[in-house]
């Protein structure tokens, strides 16, 4: 799975939607603050690579609990 910056903020409500998480849920699932949630999904700040990964990660462990559906990813 590679989640690209350009379009990480729209992938990001996608996650959560799908998840039915708040940005706090997911922050907290993530590791980060609320706060870099928020910047995320409006566009206001972009992902390190190490963020990136932790993403990637999660995404990858709910995909195989049946519990997200990253359809058009590649790994």
């Amino acid at each position: 799975m590679n989640l690209q910056l350009e379009n990480f903020p729209e992938r990001v409500r996608d996650i959560r939607g799908q998840l039915r998480l708040s940005q706090e849920a997911l922050a907290q699932a993530l590791g980060v603050s609320f706060a870099t949630v928020n910047r995320w999904e409006n566009g206001k700040t972009t992902p390190s690579r190490l963020a990136r990964k932790q993403v990637e990660s999660f995404c990858e462990k709910m995909m195989k609990q049946g519990k997200l559906n990253m359809a058009g990813d590649h790994k």
